[in-house]
């Protein structure tokens, strides 16, 4: 095996504080040889002295290990092939967020999806990529119902960075590797010409690494059988590189810390005569963006993830689609 990413493979057991420093933990639950050879074949960017570490605990362990990681503050990235693990042995009983990146219905995350809906602790969710003439409807509009986000492949292709607003507070987040298509992930069941391009999956795996509070990712619908230089362990190899370089690289960011407040900009465009003033808020070092949301009922603002072009639509004069979806889920009539 090369050298050149430090990946150690260890024990389930060997789990404990030791570790604790590290950016992440690779939990394979389908016993795959060829990924950490993969993921070693890369470079990598982590400060020195920094390395990952790779587990296979089998998957009626993974709760026991998760408890464990989630204890010691490690974040866990969660290899599964089509078999998912009952969630509610790994999610909290209580409040928790969570996002899925998926194709569609038809078995491709679905059970993910009913899963985290059936489960009345989730407070906050956002569904990724998916395509419409492959979900069904019934599905939006119970998400819809609810007040969750989502945004479709179509939508996703105009700016890959209008998902990160979706998934920087998330603490769960479920990646169906089904979503890339068929022709730049050959092994993908589905076989369907349409979904993410590998780079697009890879971006997105940036902005779930860039997250605030991610507990676990779960990559799942891997294919078994891949050797190394398969497109699918390359295409999982390289999904956790970009997890892992955005976790070592991360920022803790509150621009509702008084503390801290000569981090951040703060931008006020005015809506017009008749109009409230929106007030924008970036950081100067990462060059994040939250919008300010009254909360009407406790006479307080809330500081909302957005992006760039919601404050760009705010300075064209138009409120953000963003802001209002917001503003009506924190004051509903």
């Amino acid at each position: 095996m090369a050298n050149n990413y430090p990946i150690e493979v260890i024990p389930a057991a060997a789990i404990n504080e030791i570790i604790a420093a590290s950016p992440a933990i690779i939990i394979d639950t389908i016993g795959c040889e060829s990924i950490p050879e993969a993921i070693a074949n890369l470079y990598s960017c982590m400060p020195s002295g920094k390395k990952i570490y790779y587990t296979r605990p089998g998957i009626n362990q993974l709760a026991a290990v998760l408890e464990r990681t989630s204890s010691l503050g490690i974040p866990a990235i969660v290899l599964c092939g089509n078999q998912i693990p009952s969630l509610d042995k790994i999610l909290p009983g209580k409040s928790f967020s969570a996002s899925l990146v998926a194709p569609g219905s038809s078995g491709e995350g679905t059970t993910v999806r009913e899963q985290l809906f059936a489960n009345p602790a989730l407070a906050d969710f956002s569904l990724i990529g998916y395509q419409s003439y492959r979900t069904n409807p019934r599905e939006l509009q119970e998400l819809r119902d609810k007040s969750f986000e989502e945004i479709r492949l179509g939508v996703l292709r105009e700016g890959i960075s209008l998902a990160e607003p979706l998934l920087r507070t998330k603490e769960y987040i479920f990646l169906d590797i089904r979503s890339v298509r068929t022709s730049d992930l050959p092994d993908n069941p589905t076989k369907s010409p349409n979904g993410l391009y590998a780079e697009e999956a890879c971006q997105l795996a940036r902005y779930i690494g860039m997250g605030q509070q991610l507990k676990f990712l779960f990559i799942f619908g891997i294919p078994g059988g891949s050797k190394p230089k398969d497109v699918t362990a390359q295409m999982v190899s390289e999904i956790t590189w970009h997890v892992v370089e955005a976790l070592s690289a991360n920022i803790d960011e509150n621009p509702g810390d008084p503390a801290k407040e000569e981090l951040f900009l703060k931008k006020i465009v005015s809506m017009g005569q008749d109009g409230q003033d929106l007030v924008f808020v970036t950081s100067r070092s990462t060059g994040r963006w939250w919008m300010e949301v009254p909360d009407i009922k406790n006479s307080e603002n809330l500081c909302i993830p957005c992006s760039f072009a919601d404050y760009s639509t705010a300075c064209s004069g138009e409120v953000p689609l963003r802001w209002l979806f917001f503003f009506q889920k924190i004051n509903p009539n």
